[in-house]
Parts: C-alpha cells; sequence; structure tokens
C-alpha cells in the first residue's frame, strides 16, 4: 500500500507500508518452534507474529500494516564562533593585547548565543595573555637595561672624582 502527502511546498512525500495476512503469518513457519504452528507467547501478547518485528518496538500484528520509519534526519551542527577563531589564530601568532581583547568579547557571545568553540576561544586566550606577559617582561627587561646604562653613563662620566 503505498500513500501520497502533499506539503505546504508542493514537493511529495511517498510512504510504503506492508500488509502481513493472517494466514501467511501462521503458516509460514514466523513461530518460533519453525514448525509452520503459530508461536504464542506470554511477551508477545499470546499472537503469532505480535513482537517488534518491525525494528522498530511497534508490534506487527497479522493483518496490520507495518509502517516503514523515515530516515532519522540529523540536527543542523552548532557554529563556531567566528571571533574566537580569530583569537586562536592571533594568540599563535604571537599578538599580545589584541586576542585577550577579541577572546573576551568571544567568550562573551559564545554564552549569550550558544555557539560552539569555548575551548579554542580558551586557548587563543591563554596564548595571548602569555604573550602579553612575555611582551611585558621584554619591556621591563629593556627599561632595565636602559636605565642601568644611564647610571652607569652618569657615574663614569668623571663627576666627584675631581680629575
Amino acid at each position: 500500500m503505498t500513500t501520497s502527502t502533499s506539503t505546504p511546498d508542493q514537493t511529495t512525500s511517498t510512504q510504503t507500508t506492508a500488509v502481513i495476512p493472517l494466514d501467511e503469518a501462521e503458516t509460514t513457519g514466523s513461530g518460533a518452534t519453525g514448525s509452520g504452528a503459530p508461536a504464542y507467547s506470554a511477551a508477545a501478547g499470546g499472537y503469532a507474529g505480535a513482537g517488534p518485528a518491525t525494528g522498530n518496538g511497534a508490534p506487527a500484528f497479522p493483518g496490520q500494516p507495518v509502517a516503514v520509519q523515515p530516515a532519522s534526519v540529523l540536527p543542523a551542527q552548532a557554529r563556531t564562533n567566528v571571533l574566537g577563531i580569530i583569537t586562536l589564530v592571533l594568540g599563535v601568532l604571537g599578538f599580545g593585547l589584541v586576542p585577550v581583547i577579541t577572546g573576551h568579547i568571544a567568550l562573551n557571545q559564545i554564552k549569550r548565543t550558544g555557539e560552539d568553540g569555548r575551548g579554542l576561544t580558551l586557548a587563543g586566550l591563554i596564548l595571548g595573555y602569555v604573550t602579553l606577559a612575555g611582551w611585558l617582561l621584554v619591556a621591563f627587561f629593556w627599561v632595565a637595561v636602559a636605565g642601568l646604562a644611564v647610571i652607569g653613563a652618569a657615574a663614569g662620566s668623571g663627576y666627584g672624582y675631581g680629575y
């Protein structure tokens, strides 16, 4: 038996159902004994072929149509936050302050919209903080070297030694 239905966008879907005659279920040996005699069990409700013969848990009683299940449709995959990807790229490239700023904005967007990409945003944010700390250490080092050079130049210029 074939049925057709029309949906609002004018596409036609077809669903095929099978009918198992009562006499065929009793005589084809589909019972538990395999002898052609109908199988009666308490779990199957006492009728031949009354178990989950369709594979989807619905009982297939003799004479009843068996509906074919449509193929399962996977849900749409959640989008990854673009600003989170940018944060990771900038963090790997060694930009110090920019991935810190973009990372915090991306985390706020992820929390608000439910997008994916929290892990890679955190990785970019951590790399940004580490890079920023490295740049600050380098800057502190060069300021200290410059300060010592000025102090050394002032001390070694002969002031106060009476030359």
